[in-house]
């Protein structure tokens, strides 16, 4: 096993559509590959795939409101990789399948499928934000690193299935980790079957969006006036060491701050707004953010991005699941696909290719 495995690095350079462009060209076979096993993978019933596919086009319209360069950037990407549009834009919303197919079940209030994990944490250094992605393992092998420079846009380096505009990720100003929530528009009560709340910004676009922010004021802004597809936690640091957890449905968002000098989330509400758990709970219902916490709390004077990343390959005692995920997901293998620590203030990323606690964290710099 090569434990140094680095990511492919997808420079792109220009205006979006040339962006696009660029990654469309570079990772064609990827792209067409992927586009082809797409539906299938998030929507498990064939015979509702049309639907699925009809529900994530109506999101065109939100994206090319609120972020019309994103859309030249999948014509770019769709133009490259000799693919449609609508099949290239569907690319960027496999979340928003997945919780789409939980409504439509009914069975919303258990549709997580992965165990993401992010944390935040103001170090003596600068600011660090850390995600684990986890997901089926069938994914690993379309994981790609984005690095990007738009034309007077801030560069950045942001994680993407490939053919997506991207996920979490690192810029100039800001980076983010993020983690699925149950499917729960504003209002709904816990462990209810809430109808699809139609359409938004998905979340690939989104996470561009905000790595354009300068700060977290900032992105906790448009996070205000932006309607998304579906729910997630959102985690945020800057350069000033502004760090937060954002809770989000549909509509409306929880801010979760600490004054412990870190923050960390996974995949369940925190926040009253939300019906979320009790932090008294949270130990036997949310391990995963309890034991996180713990063991960045154990080393809350000496936290730098070792410590993140050692917490990051964390499992449970005589477990192969914990904070760094092997375990049966469905009728799909799930695994952490990817870990990064990121510092904002100096550009610096350190990235582990799938499961950490089997591979090693690799730098890369904006």
């Amino acid at each position: 096993m090569e434990r140094a495995k680095q990511f492919p690095v997808i420079e792109m350079q220009g205006s979006h559509f040339e962006m696009g462009q660029q990654y469309g060209v570079r990772c064609r076979d990827m792209i067409q590959e992927l586009s082809a096993k797409f539906d299938g993978i998030f929507v498990r019933d064939e015979g509702r795939w049309g639907e699925a596919r009809r529900a994530m086009a109506e999101a065109v319209p939100a994206v090319r409101a609120a972020a019309p360069e994103l859309l030249e950037e999948v014509e770019g990407i769709a133009a490259g990789a000799d693919l449609s549009f609508d099949d290239a834009f569907r690319l960027n919303c496999s979340a928003e399948m997945g919780q789409w197919q939980g409504c439509i079940e009914k069975r919303s209030a258990v549709s997580i499928s992965d165990e993401c994990t992010s944390f935040a944490a103001r170090t003596a250094t600068g600011t660090l934000v850390a995600w684990n992605m986890d997901w089926y393992r069938l994914l690993l092998p379309y994981m790609v690193l984005l690095k990007g420079e738009p034309e007077g846009q801030p560069a950045f380096l942001a994680f993407a299935l490939a053919g997506s505009v991207g996920r979490p990720g690192l810029s100039e100003h800001i980076a983010i980790g993020a983690n699925q929530l149950p499917y729960r528009p504003t209002g709904t009560p816990p462990e209810s079957s809430p109808e699809w709340a139609g359409p938004g910004v998905p979340y690939c676009f989104l996470s561009r969006m905000l790595l354009n922010r300068e700060s977290t004021s900032d992105a906790l802004e448009l996070l205000a006036r932006t309607r998304r597809m579906c729910c997630l936690n959102y985690t945020l640091g800057d350069a000033t060491g502004d760090i937060c957890c954002v809770e989000t449905t549909p509509d409306e968002q929880a801010v979760l701050r600490s004054d412990e000098g870190f923050v960390v989330h996974a995949n369940s509400y925190h926040s009253p707004k939300f019906h979320g758990l009790p932090e008294a709970e949270r130990k036997e219902r949310d391990p995963r953010a309890y034991t996180a916490r713990a063991l960045l709390f154990e080393r809350r004077k000496q936290i730098d991005w070792h410590v993140i990343a050692a917490a990051q390959t964390h499992h449970f005692p005589g477990e192969s699941g914990g904070i760094c995920i092997h375990r049966q997901l469905a009728d799909k293998e799930g695994i952490t696909l990817l870990s990064f620590v990121a510092e904002v203030e100096s550009g610096s990323m350190w990235a582990a290719y799938g499961p950490p606690c089997e591979h090693d964290f690799v730098p890369y710099q904006l």
